[in-house]
């Protein structure tokens, strides 16, 4: 202020201040400077070279100091900030990356990524805090986890264009047995284990001919005839040429979708995505792993 103003008794008058008190400031700034900002007269006052210099760099230290305020604020209200996200590639299409979509153009200062591994990788990475959500279709029991409900999905039959069923408009289950299937690998998927029981509870071991860990790969061997498939029926947007779906019946047990995360964890970024999730998939922050999904979660 006295900068601009270059009077003493002025600049007291813009500050709500007398004019003592504006001097004492002004020198003990000189004094921590260690250079005079003003030469000072009866008549007049003028900048120094240095008050000069001071004057141009203020308003850039104040502009960059409201700006890590602003960070810091953003931060606090999870605008800005990183998140790594666990999932598994067959939720590439539908809820995830529309709530995904949503989240970036939302808040553009919070750094995603995605991180593609199995269920059980991906829970192990989440209790080591090397990411901060999973998203896969089964509960997982843990007190340290927190598993909520997004979505249930059909699951249908993947064919063959060619196949001697493809043209039937719904398929019951046991019509394939003795089929060849194709199927996530058991090991890694307790998904597969929970289709593998929906067979069995059909009257069918199914015969596997081969076990894959990409859904593209799965879907591909459907397309050249190397066996059927059961699958999530959003999967049908990840389809090749050459595969048909086919709604069962009578219906099989819708499979979920869930989101997994630590009970400990207060990120306020993680608390931005979450809210997005559930806008996005209409499920409600109560919605969590119900007590009928304790057996399937452990098969």
């Amino acid at each position: 202020v006295l900068a601009d103003e270059l009077h003493f008794g002025r600049a007291a008058a813009r500050l709500f201040m007398s004019q003592p008190p504006l001097s004492q400031q002004i020198r003990l700034l000189e004094d921590e400077i260690g250079t005079p900002l003003f030469v000072r007269s009866h008549h007049r006052v003028e900048l120094t070279a240095a008050g000069r210099t001071l004057k141009e760099q203020a308003p850039l230290v104040f502009e960059q100091l409201n700006r890590a305020l602003d960070l810091t604020r953003q931060a606090g209200r999870g605008q800005v900030g990183e998140l790594e996200i666990g999932m598994i590639s067959s939720v590439m299409v539908g809820l995830l990356p529309e709530a995904l979509r949503q989240f970036r153009e939302r808040y553009p200062g919070v750094e995603w990524r995605l991180k593609e591994m199995t269920p059980a990788a991906q829970v192990a990475a989440l209790k080591e805090r090397r990411i901060d959500a999973c998203i896969f279709r089964l509960g997982h029991e843990d007190p340290a986890v927190r598993s909520e409900l997004l979505q249930q999905e059909p699951i249908v039959m993947a064919l063959p264009a060619s196949h001697r069923l493809a043209g039937q408009a719904s398929l019951a289950l046991g019509d394939f047995a003795g089929e060849p299937f194709v199927a996530f690998e058991s090991k890694r998927s307790r998904f597969a284990d929970h289709l593998m029981h929906l067979c069995i509870q059909a009257g069918f071991a199914p015969l596997v001919r081969q076990q894959v860990t990409e859904v593209q790969t799965l879907l591909a061997l459907v397309s050249a005839g190397f066996g059927v498939a059961l699958l999530p029926g959003s999967t049908a947007n990840l389809a090749p040429p050459g595969v048909v779906f086919k709604p069962l019946e009578p219906a099989l047990p819708a499979v979920p979708l869930y989101v997994h995360y630590r009970v400990d964890d207060t990120s306020p970024v993680l608390k931005l995505f979450l809210e997005t999730l559930r806008e996005v998939s209409g499920a409600s922050a109560e919605d969590l792993v119900p007590e009928s999904q304790s057996a399937l979660a452990n098969r």
